[in-house]
């Protein structure tokens, strides 16, 4: 079974490594969560990910996603895989 991971980096960094992506959970299927503490004012770039069964990783197409974490409490991050 593939799982669903998101990676992500810091937009000062250039190193997005898929050992170091984030789980999504899959306990509100077909909604996929990651809970991840940052902190505010962070200006975060993101993709998902699928590990595969045999080791191999498939990334999302497209532009890399990107937002900035707010002043104070949760963000909620609408996507779907491109």
């Amino acid at each position: 079974m593939s799982t669903a991971e998101a990676v992500s980096r810091p937009q000062s960094d250039q190193c997005w490594p898929p050992a170091a992506a984030v789980p999504l959970s899959s306990a509100d299927y077909p909604v996929w969560r990651p809970t991840v503490d940052l902190p505010p004012g962070t200006g975060v770039e993101y993709k998902y990910i699928k590990k595969n069964p045999d080791g191999s990783v498939t990334w999302e197409s497209g532009g890399n996603r990107a937002f900035t974490t707010p002043s104070g409490g949760t963000d909620t991050r609408n996507d779907t895989w491109k």
